[in-house]
């Protein structure tokens, strides 16, 4: 009995997921399903958002990381969600693009910060960062406005020192 209780779990779950209609009509605009996180999710509302994830591994002490395949046609994973362990709360998601795409629907320019590693006089890595509301940011690795993107990040503007410290530029450049 216990051994079919993981199975028998993962099938309730993976049959919710499959009848929510978020997940039957995809969202229209690439990586506009991030916005609907506050990142206030735990694990067990993520499954039943997103149903159970193909992976898991760890992340470092603190962290618990679930990876996803949707729509991806390689190897890649789609998606990785990061989770403290601590709580088991929602710090980050990132959408990968495989090929890469433009996300100028995802970045308003009224909106949007360019930030730059190391810093913007010798550029040497570039990013679009959005504030978003609660404790959010979206943020688009590698881009700025009209060039294609391999990576969007929706992340705990708490968490961003940890993992992004330059992101939290006190200088955010206009684009």
């Amino acid at each position: 009995m216990t051994r079919t209780l993981p199975a028998l779990l993962i099938a309730v779950v993976s049959v919710a997921f499959s009848q929510t209609p978020a997940a039957q009509t995809p969202p229209t605009r690439p990586g506009a399903e991030l916005l609907a996180f506050t990142l206030e999710e735990n694990r067990g509302e993520t499954a039943v958002k997103l149903g159970p994830p193909v992976h898991t591994g760890s992340f470092g002490p603190g962290y618990i990381s679930w990876f996803y395949q949707v729509g991806m046609t390689d190897e890649d994973f789609s998606h990785t969600l990061l989770f403290r362990t601590s709580d088991g709360k929602l710090v980050s998601i990132t959408r990968a693009f495989d090929p890469e795409i433009t996300v100028d629907h995802l970045f308003p320019v009224s909106e949007t910060v360019m930030r730059y590693w190391p810093d913007a006089k010798a550029p040497q890595f570039k990013a679009r960062v959005r504030k978003l509301s609660g404790d959010r940011l979206l943020v688009a690795m590698g881009s700025a406005e009209g060039q294609k993107c391999g990576q969007v990040l929706l992340i705990r503007r708490s968490a961003v020192p940890i993992f992004f410290p330059w992101l939290e530029d006190s200088n955010p450049v206009k684009p």
